[in-house]
């Protein structure tokens, strides 16, 4: 066994802060992510391979893993770093250790809910200096809210990897323990089925995307996206680009008269407000901090009154009114971070315009919850998983091009989404958002989720991988082996029952994801004990 550190238990804690605070932020980056944190993880570790395939088989299986509103799930960089260590240290296969990430996960997104209680703290610190006058003490009240976000991802793995450099030698005897294990009659072959185990886990990624998409408008394109890969044998690349297309086409022919209202050359109103380009991009800088002290009392309030200071600093000269405006802006308000920034440049403008402070809080109130919705299916639910997916897609064969890949797709997309949400809300202001009401919004989000159903349709039939080695018969020498019948059947028959079976208890059963993922592991582990699985 590979031997940890000080200098690498360090560099591990830090990482793992680093990758909290890109997830606090916003992701501008999305070196959290799997795929790529197990990448860095992988290199710092001397095994940049490993590490890659570690990272792209657990982006599979964290697909889909999002926090939307107040809730929680399971971490999804602490868990690869975990895994990774494991792996390289121990000389594991990837899918080997791929289940060990989950508990390491669970842990963290535990510190995380303290943390998101905690957070208070410094909305009730910036409450306090708003009351005092100091209004420029909140953007490091707000950013420093971030550090304990930071922290809850450092400390597990800390004393994670720190407990395997302390004692490497009975981590290795205790591996090497569990080799081969007889149990009377049975021979357990515990890593063996570990990997086996590991390697069906993707499907719990795929069925948590369908449990957010799934409609009986999108099962069809699941379908054709599962027929690609197992038939044809398209990449996951080529099915997004052949499934792309067949719906652009079919929308745009379907629901031409909807796209016709995206036009704001003819239905909106621009306003004649004064900000520069300057103005924009530092605006744009701001509004990546919108969820740096986030926490259940008042989610994003803390970070919009940082957004604001500036503005209400040029247009309040009155010290009351100043500080009237400056408690508006730190109450509660929440919405997809990256579609905020539509909100934000409207109520600049507004503001600008002259509006009071009731318009100012309903038109944040009316319109946090739609956007929200558009945010979560466009970003989290679609763009994100299909970036990095298709980095995975790479990563899995051992390309080192899949995080770049990933992050190419990512950055520039999802920054520009950001960066024009502020422009276009700050340039529209309302009439963007009566543009996006009804129809336009309804057809847009249907059109995004039959997209990624048709991509977590390829995913399913070539990264959820279960075969069988049972032998039916053997006739004069001749072996009749049961995974042959099945794909004469149908190809990839064996990892599409595994994903309904997890839909299944998501969906109908109503268990929650670390229940699934249990209960998917335990019978894929005990299938490959007895030798079903293979």
């Amino acid at each position: 066994m590979t031997a940890l550190g000080p200098m690498e238990v360090g560099l591990l804690g830090l990482l793992a802060f680093i990758f909290g605070l890109d997830y606090i932020w916003v992701t501008p980056l999305g070196i959290w992510r799997p795929v790529v944190a197990g990448t860095i993880t992988g290199f710092i570790l001397g095994d940049p391979i490993t590490g890659l395939l570690v990272g792209s088989l657990l982006e599979f299986v964290f697909a889909g893993l999002f926090t939307i509103g107040g809730g929680t799930v399971p971490e999804a960089a602490t868990g690869t770093i975990a895994s990774v260590v494991v792996a390289i240290t121990a000389g594991l296969k990837p899918e080997a250790a791929v289940p060990l990430a989950i508990p390491v996960a669970v842990l963290t997104m535990n510190l995380e809910i303290v943390v998101r209680s905690f957070d208070a703290v410094f909305t009730h610190w910036a409450d306090a200096e708003i009351e005092r006058g100091n209004y420029d003490k909140i953007p490091l009240i707000n950013i420093v809210g971030a550090v304990p976000w930071g922290l809850s991802r450092a400390i597990p793995i800390w004393g994670f990897v720190g407990a395997l450099a302390i004692n490497p030698q009975g981590v290795k005897a205790f591996i090497d323990a569990l080799q081969v294990v007889q149990v009377g009659p049975l021979t357990i072959r515990f890593w063996d089925a570990m990997g086996v185990a590991g390697a069906v886990l993707p499907a719990l990624g795929a069925a948590i995307m369908m449990k957010m998409m799934l409609s009986r408008e999108t099962i069809a394109f699941y379908i054709l996206g599962f027929a690609l890969a197992a038939y044809l044998k398209l990449s996951l690349l080529a099915i997004a680009l052949v499934a792309g297309s067949i719906i652009f086409a079919l929308y745009l022919f379907t629901h031409r008269e909807v796209f016709q209202q995206l036009s704001l050359s003819s239905g909106g109103t621009t306003v004649k407000g004064t900000a520069t380009s300057k103005d924009f991009f530092r605006w744009f800088g701001l509004s990546w901090f919108i969820q740096s002290s986030w926490n259940y009392e008042r989610m994003m309030g803390t970070g919009f009154a940082h957004g604001m200071l500036e503005i209400e600093k040029k247009l309040r000269k009155d010290p009351e009114e100043l500080k009237s405006w400056m408690r508006l802006h730190n109450e509660f308000y929440n919405t997809e971070p990256h579609v905020h920034n539509a909100i934000y440049g409207m109520v600049i403008s507004l503001e600008e315009q002259g509006a009071d402070q009731d318009t100012i809080r309903g038109v944040k109130t009316a319109l946090m919850g739609p956007f929200a919705g558009l945010g979560d299916s466009m970003i989290w639910f679609t763009l994100l998983p299909i970036a990095f997916l298709l980095g995975a897609s790479l990563g899995v064969n051992g390309n080192i091009l899949g995080p770049l890949v990933a992050l190419i797709i990512w950055i520039p997309i999802s920054w520009a989404i950001k960066y024009y949400s502020l422009v276009y809300g700050y340039k529209y202001g309302l009439s963007l958002s009566e543009v996006l009401k009804g129809d336009v919004l309804k057809v847009f989000r249907e059109a995004v989720m039959a997209f990624a159903m048709a991509v977590i349709g390829g995913i399913t039939a070539t990264y959820v991988r279960a075969t069988t080695p049972i032998v039916l018969a053997q006739y004069h020498g001749q072996v009749i082996k049961l995974q042959p019948v099945l794909d004469q059947l149908m190809p990839s028959l064996l990892p599409l029952l595994f994903t309904l079976f997890t839909y299944w208890l998501i969906k109908n059963k109503g268990y929650s994801y670390g229940k699934a993922v249990i209960i998917l592991f335990l019978v894929a582990f005990i299938l490959a004990i007895l030798g079903v699985l293979g």
